[in-house]
């Protein structure tokens, strides 16, 4: 009888399109639309509502962390994506109906709704699913499944953008959310497999007696998590701590205070990125292309990382990425009047900064605290990232309402990743047995 071909690559590949759809297309839609609806006459927001929106959206990215991350333990990430894909569904379609009505409907619809939608179907789920599918060749198959995703994600603005058209029919915007929620149910319910033992099969194509190497080799490594062993040149926990050992680790703080700096940076490009460069007199056609190259630039930096992840520190490639967001912050902090060469540098840089930061730090977390723990402590790290960094729409709004620029605020999330950068490079590990 012929061996099954192993199906965690194909798992990749539909992991990467779920992730796109249902975690990542809700906001790139929404950072195109929401400036444009706003701007309606019969609509009319100010920059302080705009980013008390994105304050809540990006709030209920994390509150819900630790819950979704039950739901995934319990009921597995296909029913998360199936979940996610018919809330984004009827989310869309209540947006592109009623999202410019009042603030509240604003706010509740985008800030909660499609907030809690695209959690439900993104990162915990993608992260749970190449953990289980993957061990050995985890951060290589983490760094292709953003990369995919980042292929099919680089268009979603210039999508948007053509669905609005220059009659800025910002309802279509949304809609658009529906249909890619709906592709999304399809995918999930025909192709999503959970785990490898749903397929008779065992992490990275392993055979039996593979495994029984492999599991007999974790039970010799020593059970103290600062003793386990390096493999690959890359430090891979054998034994998995629980969150509360987790948290009584410096590097647990380190690797979030890394990648939360990229959060914060990013918070800033998607509530306030679009106005700060139209207000410097850029077409929005222009911008959207700029932030779609941000998508290719997430491409490439994953094609760069999926060699590396499991040979270098995903926490050093972490730091690097932070301090690649802190050059694109000052692009942005210099740009001038009709300045397209900073426009397209930011988001250049962003996109490589963000893009990498997507693969490894959940690479970085899986790697130093183990997998079985894992749903646990990324819907935790979710919850604190959200927490931490949501409040950077809403000052920003408000520093705008009261001098007219971004630019001030621009500055000081450049140095808010330099911070990071630094905080990746601290991070150590146990040393070689």
């Amino acid at each position: 009888m012929a061996e099954k071909k192993f199906y965690g690559w194909k798992v990749v590949v539909v992991t990467a399109v779920l992730y796109a759809l249902l975690g990542n297309f809700g906001l790139a839609a929404a950072q195109i639309t929401i400036p444009v609806m706003a701007l309606d006459p019969t609509v009319g927001m100010d920059r302080t509502m705009i980013g008390i929106g994105f304050t809540v959206f990006i709030l209920m990215q994390g509150l819900p962390g630790p819950l979704i991350g039950k739901f995934v333990e319990k009921y597995g990430a296909k029913n998360a994506f199936l979940a996610g894909s018919v809330l984004i569904i009827a989310t869309g379609i209540l947006l592109g109906l009623f999202a410019g009505a009042s603030t509240a409907a604003y706010i509740v619809l985008f800030g909660v709704l499609l907030s809690f939608s695209s959690t439900l179907g993104g990162q915990v789920a993608t992260q749970t699913t190449i953990g289980s599918w993957f061990v050995m060749k985890r951060g290589l198959a983490m760094a292709v499944t953003m990369g995919l995703g980042g292929v099919v994600a680089f268009s979603f603005p210039l999508i948007t953008n053509a669905a609005i058209g220059e009659a800025g029919n910002w309802p279509m915007g949304f809609f658009l959310i529906s249909v890619m929620g709906a592709v999304s149910l399809v995918v999930a319910f025909l192709l999503m497999r959970n785990k490898p033992a749903d397929m008779g099969q065992n992490p990275d194509g392993m055979t039996d007696a593979q495994l029984r190497e492999a599991t007999a080799a974790a039970g010799d490594a020593p059970a103290d998590a600062g003793a386990a062993a390096k493999k690959g040149g890359v430090f891979k926990n054998a034994q998995s701590m629980t969150q509360g050992q987790a948290f009584r680790t410096p590097a647990f703080w380190l690797i979030l205070t890394a990648a939360l700096s990229i959060f914060v940076a990013l918070n800033m490009a998607v509530s306030s990125g679009v106005l700060h460069f139209s207000g410097l007199g850029i077409d929005a056609t222009v911008i959207a292309g700029a932030v779609a190259v941000q998508g290719i630039a997430a491409v490439a930096v994953n094609l760069v990382i999926a060699p590396l992840a499991d040979r270098i520190e995903p926490a050093r490639i972490l730091g690097v990425c932070a301090g690649l967001t802190a050059a694109g912050a000052l692009c942005a902090a210099f740009a001038q009047s009709g300045d397209v060469v900073m426009l397209y540098l930011y988001y250049i840089l962003l996109g490589l900064g963000f893009g990498g930061n997507t693969s490894v730090m959940p690479t970085a977390f899986a790697n130093y605290f183990g997998i079985a723990n894992f749903p646990k402590i990324i819907g935790t790290v979710l919850l604190l990232l959200s927490l931490l960094s949501g409040l950077v729409p809403t000052i920003a709004g408000i520093a705008f309402d009261a001098t007219g620029t971004y630019v001030t605020m621009f500055a000081v999330i450049a140095a808010i990743c330099a911070v990071g950068a630094l905080a990746g490079f601290l991070v150590r590990f146990p040393k070689r047995a």
